[in-house]
């Protein structure tokens, strides 16, 4: 028996089904990998988010636990200079003497030690520690580890009883060595200021690109 012309149409594609049927095909492959593109665009952008906020959530807490093992101890630089007060601020940062903390990274090194916090002019905040608060030489003082980055600014202010909060660190009454700046028959003697003392309070603003302004405050007695 014959085929009939409606019996061959009824097997396989026509050219034109055929042309649909890889449309749809591409079409469906172009959106799965834009699918799959996105998805791993967003755990990029997740993954680094989640860096920065644990190195954030570092630097905040290591900041806290430094200002927290504050003492009321002057330093003593290494070159036999004025005695530095317990907490001064610097135009990049600040140091101040504490108890307890460890090196980064962490040392068996209990006692009392000098801090120093920095921001670089790369934006790099860092910290550095003399193992000891008089130091023989400054040898002893430990390179400077970076703790978070992006940091456009710091700036500290300090609350002192009957005064109130002050830019920086300023004691309303500090002791104060007469230091020869030169010959007293050239000029007047320069003096350093300094004091044992610390505030109330410290409120440290950090200034940083991606999480905007940041600010720690501590109560130190």
């Amino acid at each position: 028996m014959s085929a009939t012309p409606k019996d061959l149409r009824d097997h396989g594609l026509s050219l034109l089904e055929l042309v649909v049927a890889m449309a749809l095909f591409a079409l469906v492959a172009v959106m799965g990998l834009q699918l799959l593109t996105g998805t791993l665009r967003m755990r990029d952008r997740l993954e680094t988010t989640a860096t920065e906020t644990a190195e954030l959530s570092r630097a905040l807490a290591l900041l806290r636990a430094d200002l927290s093992a504050a003492v009321p101890l002057l330093f003593q630089p290494p070159d036999a200079g004025a005695p530095r007060s317990a907490l001064i601020s610097t135009p990049d940062g600040f140091h101040l003497s504490t108890t307890g903390q460890p090196d980064l990274p962490p040392i068996e090194a209990l006692g009392f030690h000098r801090i120093e916090w920095r921001v670089t002019p790369d934006g790099t905040l860092t910290r550095r520690l003399w193992p000891v608060l008089s130091p023989a030489s400054a040898t002893a003082q430990s390179p400077e580890i970076p703790v978070f980055t992006d940091v456009t600014g710091l700036s500290l202010r300090s609350f002192w009883s009957g005064q109130g909060w002050v830019s920086g660190t300023a004691d309303p009454a500090p002791t104060v060595a007469a230091t020869p700046a030169q010959d007293s028959d050239r000029g007047p003697i320069a003096t350093n200021s300094y004091t044992d003392q610390l505030p109330v309070a410290v409120e440290i603003t950090l200034q940083t690109r991606a999480h905007g302004t940041l600010v720690v405050l501590e109560v130190l007695q």
